[in-house]
């Protein structure tokens, strides 16, 4: 599910105008496209933050090597992840989570 400032290639295509089977083959070699926040691989589902295809609809361009605009949704974890950091002692980890 994509988060509500998030768009991917459908949401992208609709916000354009375009067809969404011709975004997908062309939105690599569009010139100025904004790259996508997550998934711009091949086989990857691409993101793009809709203030990023607002911003090219309203006439901005982006560079090769420019960064990506993330969604803001994507830059804070979801709220069901208590601790997204690596554990530091995972031997006192399991002991408290066991209670002991």
């Amino acid at each position: 599910m994509t988060a509500p400032d998030a768009l991917d290639l459908r949401g992208c295509a609709d916000a354009m105008g375009v067809t969404y089977d011709w975004l997908q083959r062309h939105w690599r070699s569009i010139p100025g496209f904004p790259p996508p926040y997550v998934g711009g691989g091949k086989r990857q589902s691409p993101r793009w933050a809709a203030k990023a295809i607002a911003g090219y609809m309203a006439g901005r361009r982006w560079s090769a090597d420019a960064p990506a605009i993330a969604a803001p949704s994507f830059q804070f974890p979801a709220a069901n992840d208590v601790v997204r950091a690596p554990v530091s002692d995972p031997v006192a980890a399991l002991l408290a989570a066991a209670g002991g």
